[in-house]
Protein backbone atom coordinates (compact mmCIF):
# COMPACT_ATOMS: atom_id res chain seq x y z
CA UNK A 1 0.00 0.00 0.00
CA UNK A 2 2.82 2.37 0.77
CA UNK A 3 4.31 2.01 -2.67
CA UNK A 4 0.93 2.62 -4.28
CA UNK A 5 0.56 5.99 -2.57
CA UNK A 6 4.10 7.25 -3.19
CA UNK A 7 3.19 8.77 -6.60
CA UNK A 8 0.21 10.48 -5.00
CA UNK A 9 2.39 12.01 -2.31
CA UNK A 10 4.75 13.26 -5.01
CA UNK A 11 1.93 14.81 -7.03
CA UNK A 12 1.71 18.13 -5.15
CA UNK A 13 5.44 18.67 -5.61
CA UNK A 14 5.19 17.92 -9.34
CA UNK A 15 2.26 20.30 -9.71
CA UNK A 16 4.16 22.96 -7.83
CA UNK A 17 7.12 22.58 -10.19
CA UNK A 18 4.85 22.84 -13.22
CA UNK A 19 3.18 25.91 -11.76
CA UNK A 20 6.57 27.51 -11.11
CA UNK A 21 7.74 26.79 -14.65
CA UNK A 22 4.52 28.10 -16.14
CA UNK A 23 4.97 31.36 -14.29
CA UNK A 24 8.71 31.66 -14.82
CA UNK A 25 8.22 34.04 -17.73
CA UNK A 26 9.75 37.47 -17.17
CA UNK A 27 7.43 40.15 -15.86
CA UNK A 28 8.12 42.27 -18.95
CA UNK A 29 5.86 39.96 -20.94
CA UNK A 30 8.74 38.28 -22.71
CA UNK A 31 9.40 40.93 -25.35
CA UNK A 32 13.19 40.54 -25.32
CA UNK A 33 13.35 38.03 -28.15
CA UNK A 34 10.63 39.95 -29.99
CA UNK A 35 12.80 43.08 -29.86
CA UNK A 36 15.78 41.19 -31.26
CA UNK A 37 13.73 39.70 -34.09
CA UNK A 38 12.32 43.07 -35.14
CA UNK A 39 15.73 44.76 -34.96
CA UNK A 40 17.24 42.04 -37.14
CA UNK A 41 14.54 42.44 -39.78
CA UNK A 42 14.84 46.23 -39.88
CA UNK A 43 18.62 46.54 -39.59
CA UNK A 44 18.93 48.14 -43.05
CA UNK A 45 16.78 51.07 -41.88
CA UNK A 46 18.03 51.28 -38.29
CA UNK A 47 21.66 51.29 -39.37
CA UNK A 48 24.68 50.07 -37.41
CA UNK A 49 23.99 50.85 -33.78
CA UNK A 50 24.85 49.36 -30.42
CA UNK A 51 21.57 50.55 -28.93
CA UNK A 52 18.97 47.75 -28.94
CA UNK A 53 15.35 48.38 -29.73
CA UNK A 54 13.00 48.57 -26.77
CA UNK A 55 9.33 47.68 -26.79
CA UNK A 56 7.02 48.80 -24.02
CA UNK A 57 6.03 46.03 -21.60
CA UNK A 58 4.14 45.64 -18.32
CA UNK A 59 7.26 46.68 -16.39
CA UNK A 60 8.88 49.09 -18.85
CA UNK A 61 7.01 52.20 -19.90
CA UNK A 62 10.13 53.84 -21.33
CA UNK A 63 9.29 57.44 -20.37
CA UNK A 64 12.92 58.36 -19.67
CA UNK A 65 14.17 56.77 -22.87
CA UNK A 66 11.45 58.54 -24.87
CA UNK A 67 12.42 61.91 -23.42
CA UNK A 68 16.06 61.24 -24.27
CA UNK A 69 15.32 60.34 -27.89
CA UNK A 70 13.15 63.43 -28.35
CA UNK A 71 15.97 65.75 -27.29
CA UNK A 72 17.83 65.36 -30.59
CA UNK A 73 16.48 66.18 -34.07
CA UNK A 74 14.25 63.28 -35.04
CA UNK A 75 15.71 61.02 -37.73
CA UNK A 76 14.30 57.84 -39.27
CA UNK A 77 15.74 55.30 -36.81
CA UNK A 78 14.62 57.46 -33.88
CA UNK A 79 11.08 57.56 -35.26
CA UNK A 80 11.05 53.77 -35.45
CA UNK A 81 12.34 53.47 -31.90
CA UNK A 82 9.72 55.85 -30.54
CA UNK A 83 6.90 54.02 -32.32
CA UNK A 84 7.93 50.66 -30.86
CA UNK A 85 8.44 52.17 -27.44
CA UNK A 86 5.46 54.47 -27.19
CA UNK A 87 2.72 53.73 -29.74
CA UNK A 88 -0.58 52.84 -28.03
CA UNK A 89 -1.55 50.98 -31.19
CA UNK A 90 1.24 48.45 -30.67
CA UNK A 91 0.60 48.24 -26.95
CA UNK A 92 -3.04 47.39 -27.65
CA UNK A 93 -1.97 44.64 -30.05
CA UNK A 94 0.54 43.18 -27.59
CA UNK A 95 -1.96 43.46 -24.76
CA UNK A 96 -4.45 41.41 -26.77
CA UNK A 97 -1.87 38.63 -27.15
CA UNK A 98 -0.93 38.78 -23.47
CA UNK A 99 1.19 35.97 -22.08
CA UNK A 100 1.17 34.16 -25.43
CA UNK A 101 4.19 36.22 -26.56
CA UNK A 102 6.42 35.31 -23.62
CA UNK A 103 9.95 34.19 -24.23
CA UNK A 104 8.95 30.68 -23.11
CA UNK A 105 7.04 30.21 -26.36
CA UNK A 106 8.62 29.01 -29.58
CA UNK A 107 9.61 31.71 -32.06
CA UNK A 108 7.15 30.09 -34.45
CA UNK A 109 4.24 30.33 -32.03
CA UNK A 110 1.29 32.07 -33.80
CA UNK A 111 0.94 34.83 -31.21
CA UNK A 112 4.64 35.56 -31.42
CA UNK A 113 4.47 35.73 -35.22
CA UNK A 114 1.52 38.11 -35.08
CA UNK A 115 3.26 40.31 -32.53
CA UNK A 116 6.47 40.36 -34.58
CA UNK A 117 4.64 41.28 -37.78
CA UNK A 118 2.60 43.98 -36.05
CA UNK A 119 5.72 45.55 -34.52
CA UNK A 120 7.51 45.38 -37.88
CA UNK A 121 4.63 47.04 -39.74
CA UNK A 122 4.40 49.80 -37.14
CA UNK A 123 8.13 50.55 -37.33
CA UNK A 124 7.94 50.74 -41.13
CA UNK A 125 4.92 53.06 -40.97
CA UNK A 126 6.86 55.29 -38.60
CA UNK A 127 9.84 55.40 -40.95
CA UNK A 128 7.69 56.23 -43.98
CA UNK A 129 5.78 58.87 -42.02
CA UNK A 130 9.12 60.42 -41.05
CA UNK A 131 10.28 60.40 -44.69
CA UNK A 132 7.07 62.15 -45.77
CA UNK A 133 7.32 64.71 -42.98
CA UNK A 134 10.94 65.67 -43.73
CA UNK A 135 10.34 65.78 -47.48
CA UNK A 136 7.18 67.85 -47.09
CA UNK A 137 8.99 70.41 -44.95
CA UNK A 138 11.82 70.58 -47.47
CA UNK A 139 9.33 71.12 -50.29
CA UNK A 140 7.62 73.87 -48.32
CA UNK A 141 10.99 75.59 -47.85
CA UNK A 142 11.66 75.50 -51.60
CA UNK A 143 8.19 76.89 -52.27
CA UNK A 144 8.90 79.73 -49.86
CA UNK A 145 11.98 80.55 -51.90
CA UNK A 146 9.90 80.49 -55.08
CA UNK A 147 7.37 82.88 -53.55
CA UNK A 148 10.13 85.23 -52.41
CA UNK A 149 11.47 85.31 -55.97
CA UNK A 150 7.99 86.01 -57.31
CA UNK A 151 7.54 88.85 -54.80
CA UNK A 152 10.83 90.42 -55.86
CA UNK A 153 9.89 90.18 -59.53
CA UNK A 154 6.44 91.66 -58.85
CA UNK A 155 7.86 94.62 -56.93
CA UNK A 156 10.38 95.28 -59.68
CA UNK A 157 7.64 95.12 -62.30
CA UNK A 158 5.54 97.65 -60.41
CA UNK A 159 8.43 100.11 -60.32
CA UNK A 160 9.12 99.68 -64.01
CA UNK A 161 5.43 100.19 -64.85
CA UNK A 162 5.46 103.46 -62.92
CA UNK A 163 8.56 104.48 -64.85
CA UNK A 164 6.89 103.51 -68.11
CA UNK A 165 9.45 100.84 -68.99
CA UNK A 166 7.09 97.83 -69.17
CA UNK A 167 3.45 97.34 -70.06
CA UNK A 168 0.44 96.66 -67.88
CA UNK A 169 0.29 93.19 -69.45
CA UNK A 170 3.72 92.37 -68.05
CA UNK A 171 2.58 93.60 -64.64
CA UNK A 172 -0.55 91.41 -64.80
CA UNK A 173 1.56 88.38 -65.71
CA UNK A 174 3.86 89.09 -62.77
CA UNK A 175 0.90 89.41 -60.41
CA UNK A 176 -0.53 86.11 -61.67
CA UNK A 177 2.79 84.39 -61.09
CA UNK A 178 2.94 85.73 -57.54
CA UNK A 179 -0.63 84.59 -56.83
CA UNK A 180 0.11 81.10 -58.10
CA UNK A 181 3.29 80.95 -56.02
CA UNK A 182 1.31 81.97 -52.93
CA UNK A 183 -1.27 79.22 -53.55
CA UNK A 184 1.48 76.64 -54.11
CA UNK A 185 3.16 77.69 -50.85
CA UNK A 186 -0.10 77.49 -48.90
CA UNK A 187 -0.63 73.96 -50.21
CA UNK A 188 2.96 73.04 -49.42
CA UNK A 189 2.76 74.33 -45.85
CA UNK A 190 -0.54 72.56 -45.32
CA UNK A 191 0.99 69.33 -46.63
CA UNK A 192 4.00 69.75 -44.32
CA UNK A 193 1.72 70.31 -41.33
CA UNK A 194 -0.41 67.28 -42.22
CA UNK A 195 2.66 65.08 -42.74
CA UNK A 196 4.04 66.07 -39.35
CA UNK A 197 0.70 65.35 -37.69
CA UNK A 198 0.59 61.94 -39.38
CA UNK A 199 4.04 61.22 -37.94
CA UNK A 200 2.85 62.34 -34.50
CA UNK A 201 -0.13 59.97 -34.71
CA UNK A 202 2.01 57.01 -35.72
CA UNK A 203 4.45 57.70 -32.87
CA UNK A 204 1.63 58.16 -30.35
CA UNK A 205 2.87 61.53 -29.08
CA UNK A 206 0.88 64.29 -27.39
CA UNK A 207 1.30 67.50 -25.42
CA UNK A 208 4.84 68.83 -25.12
CA UNK A 209 6.12 65.72 -26.89
CA UNK A 210 4.76 67.03 -30.19
CA UNK A 211 7.21 69.94 -30.12
CA UNK A 212 10.13 67.77 -31.21
CA UNK A 213 12.61 69.06 -33.77
CA UNK A 214 12.47 67.27 -37.11
CA UNK A 215 15.64 66.44 -39.02
CA UNK A 216 16.05 68.80 -41.96
CA UNK A 217 17.27 66.34 -44.59
CA UNK A 218 16.71 62.80 -45.75
CA UNK A 219 19.62 60.38 -46.14
CA UNK A 220 21.62 60.88 -49.32
CA UNK A 221 20.83 58.83 -52.37
CA UNK A 222 23.10 55.75 -52.54
CA UNK A 223 25.84 55.93 -55.16
CA UNK A 224 24.46 52.81 -56.85
CA UNK A 225 21.10 51.01 -56.95
CA UNK A 226 20.30 48.75 -54.02
CA UNK A 227 20.88 45.08 -54.79
CA UNK A 228 17.57 43.19 -55.00
CA UNK A 229 19.02 39.87 -56.20
CA UNK A 230 16.91 36.88 -55.15
CA UNK A 231 14.35 39.19 -53.57
CA UNK A 232 11.48 36.82 -54.43
CA UNK A 233 13.15 33.86 -52.75
CA UNK A 234 14.10 35.91 -49.69
CA UNK A 235 10.57 37.28 -49.44
CA UNK A 236 9.07 33.78 -49.62
CA UNK A 237 11.36 32.57 -46.85
CA UNK A 238 10.47 35.52 -44.62
CA UNK A 239 6.67 35.46 -44.93
CA UNK A 240 5.27 33.73 -41.85
CA UNK A 241 1.71 33.58 -43.21
CA UNK A 242 2.93 31.58 -46.21
CA UNK A 243 4.92 29.28 -43.97
CA UNK A 244 1.84 28.68 -41.82
CA UNK A 245 -0.34 27.84 -44.84
CA UNK A 246 2.32 25.53 -46.26
CA UNK A 247 2.79 23.73 -42.93
CA UNK A 248 -0.96 23.25 -42.53
CA UNK A 249 -1.22 21.83 -46.03
CA UNK A 250 1.73 19.48 -45.51
CA UNK A 251 0.28 18.17 -42.25
CA UNK A 252 -3.07 17.42 -43.87
CA UNK A 253 -1.35 15.71 -46.78
CA UNK A 254 0.66 13.52 -44.41
CA UNK A 255 -2.27 12.56 -42.16
CA UNK A 256 -4.97 11.83 -44.72
CA UNK A 257 -5.19 10.41 -48.22
CA UNK A 258 -8.14 12.04 -50.05
CA UNK A 259 -10.65 9.42 -51.13
CA UNK A 260 -14.05 11.04 -51.45
CA UNK A 261 -14.80 13.91 -53.78
CA UNK A 262 -15.29 16.25 -50.81
CA UNK A 263 -11.85 15.38 -49.43
CA UNK A 264 -10.30 15.95 -52.85
CA UNK A 265 -11.94 19.38 -53.05
CA UNK A 266 -10.59 20.16 -49.56
CA UNK A 267 -7.11 19.14 -50.64
CA UNK A 268 -7.38 21.32 -53.74
CA UNK A 269 -8.52 24.26 -51.62
CA UNK A 270 -5.65 23.81 -49.15
CA UNK A 271 -3.11 23.73 -51.96
CA UNK A 272 -4.70 26.83 -53.50
CA UNK A 273 -4.30 28.75 -50.21
CA UNK A 274 -0.57 28.14 -50.34
CA UNK A 275 -0.45 29.18 -53.98
CA UNK A 276 -2.41 32.38 -53.34
CA UNK A 277 0.06 33.43 -50.67
CA UNK A 278 3.04 32.55 -52.86
CA UNK A 279 1.67 34.49 -55.84
CA UNK A 280 1.06 37.53 -53.62
CA UNK A 281 4.50 37.47 -52.02
CA UNK A 282 6.31 37.01 -55.32
CA UNK A 283 4.34 39.81 -56.95
CA UNK A 284 4.97 42.19 -54.06
CA UNK A 285 8.68 41.42 -54.20
CA UNK A 286 8.90 42.07 -57.95
CA UNK A 287 6.91 45.28 -57.71
CA UNK A 288 8.97 46.54 -54.78
CA UNK A 289 12.23 45.78 -56.59
CA UNK A 290 11.09 47.44 -59.83
CA UNK A 291 9.80 50.49 -58.00
CA UNK A 292 13.03 50.86 -56.03
CA UNK A 293 15.18 50.76 -59.16
CA UNK A 294 12.87 53.19 -61.00
CA UNK A 295 12.89 55.67 -58.12
CA UNK A 296 16.68 55.47 -57.88
CA UNK A 297 17.04 56.11 -61.61
CA UNK A 298 14.77 59.17 -61.46
CA UNK A 299 16.33 60.61 -58.31
CA UNK A 300 19.85 60.05 -59.65
CA UNK A 301 18.99 61.68 -63.00
CA UNK A 302 17.49 64.72 -61.32
CA UNK A 303 20.39 65.11 -58.89
CA UNK A 304 23.23 64.56 -61.34
CA UNK A 305 21.78 65.93 -64.59
CA UNK A 306 18.77 68.20 -64.24
CA UNK A 307 19.64 70.21 -61.11
CA UNK A 308 23.27 70.90 -62.15
CA UNK A 309 22.10 71.85 -65.65
CA UNK A 310 19.53 74.26 -64.23
CA UNK A 311 22.19 75.76 -61.97
CA UNK A 312 24.52 76.26 -64.96
CA UNK A 313 21.76 77.98 -66.94
CA UNK A 314 20.99 80.24 -63.99
CA UNK A 315 24.64 81.17 -63.52
CA UNK A 316 25.03 81.98 -67.23
CA UNK A 317 21.89 84.12 -67.25
CA UNK A 318 23.16 86.01 -64.21
CA UNK A 319 26.42 86.73 -65.99
CA UNK A 320 24.54 87.92 -69.07
CA UNK A 321 22.35 90.16 -66.94
CA UNK A 322 25.44 91.68 -65.31
CA UNK A 323 26.75 92.34 -68.82
CA UNK A 324 23.43 93.97 -69.85
CA UNK A 325 22.79 91.13 -72.31
CA UNK A 326 19.52 89.86 -70.85
CA UNK A 327 16.63 91.20 -68.79
CA UNK A 328 16.04 90.83 -65.10
CA UNK A 329 12.71 89.17 -65.89
CA UNK A 330 14.43 86.32 -67.66
CA UNK A 331 16.69 85.81 -64.66
CA UNK A 332 13.70 85.83 -62.31
CA UNK A 333 11.77 83.39 -64.47
CA UNK A 334 14.75 81.04 -64.54
CA UNK A 335 15.02 81.27 -60.75
CA UNK A 336 11.50 79.89 -60.46
CA UNK A 337 12.32 77.10 -62.90
CA UNK A 338 15.48 76.22 -60.96
CA UNK A 339 13.50 76.06 -57.71
CA UNK A 340 10.97 73.71 -59.28
CA UNK A 341 13.79 71.44 -60.46
CA UNK A 342 15.14 71.32 -56.91
CA UNK A 343 11.62 70.54 -55.69
CA UNK A 344 11.32 67.65 -58.13
CA UNK A 345 14.69 66.29 -56.99
CA UNK A 346 13.66 66.49 -53.32
CA UNK A 347 10.43 64.63 -53.98
CA UNK A 348 12.27 62.00 -56.04
CA UNK A 349 14.60 61.39 -53.09
CA UNK A 350 11.54 61.02 -50.86
CA UNK A 351 10.03 58.47 -53.25
CA UNK A 352 13.26 56.48 -53.30
CA UNK A 353 13.32 56.10 -49.51
CA UNK A 354 9.64 55.17 -49.45
CA UNK A 355 10.39 52.49 -52.04
CA UNK A 356 13.41 51.36 -50.02
CA UNK A 357 11.16 50.92 -46.97
CA UNK A 358 8.79 48.79 -49.07
CA UNK A 359 11.67 46.49 -50.04
CA UNK A 360 12.59 46.16 -46.36
CA UNK A 361 8.95 45.27 -45.60
CA UNK A 362 9.09 42.45 -48.14
CA UNK A 363 12.36 41.20 -46.64
CA UNK A 364 10.89 41.42 -43.14
CA UNK A 365 8.00 39.18 -44.09
CA UNK A 366 5.14 41.70 -44.28
CA UNK A 367 3.27 43.30 -47.15
CA UNK A 368 4.31 46.84 -48.09
CA UNK A 369 1.74 49.36 -46.93
CA UNK A 370 0.75 52.16 -49.25
CA UNK A 371 1.76 55.63 -48.15
CA UNK A 372 0.71 58.27 -50.65
CA UNK A 373 3.17 61.16 -50.42
CA UNK A 374 1.75 64.35 -48.99
CA UNK A 375 0.83 66.94 -51.61
CA UNK A 376 3.37 69.72 -51.49
CA UNK A 377 2.10 72.21 -54.02
CA UNK A 378 4.61 71.15 -56.66
CA UNK A 379 1.83 70.56 -59.16
CA UNK A 380 0.56 74.07 -58.74
CA UNK A 381 4.10 75.38 -59.07
CA UNK A 382 4.65 73.43 -62.27
CA UNK A 383 1.38 74.72 -63.67
CA UNK A 384 2.44 78.26 -62.87
CA UNK A 385 5.69 77.70 -64.75
CA UNK A 386 3.88 76.24 -67.76
CA UNK A 387 1.54 79.21 -67.87
CA UNK A 388 4.45 81.54 -68.56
Amino acid sequence: MTRMYQPLRALPLALALLFTQAHAAPLDGGVQVLQTEVQSRLSALLGPTATPLRIASPTFAGADELAKVLQAPLDGPAAMRIALLHSPELQMALGAEGSNITDMQSSGFPARLRARDEATRLALRAYKAWVNAVAAERSAQLLREAKTTAETADELTRRMVRAGNVSRLTQAQSQATLSEAAVALARGEQAAFAAREQLIRVLGLWGAQTGFTLATTLPSLPASPTDTTDLEARALAARSSLQAERLSWQRKQASTVPSSIDERWDALGDAAKVRVQAVLVRSEAREAAYNLRTQWDMAHHLQTEVVPLRQFIHDELTLRYNGMLTSVFEVMSDSRTRTLSSLAAAEALRDYWLAFADVQAVLAGVSPEGSAPARTGATAGSDAKAAH
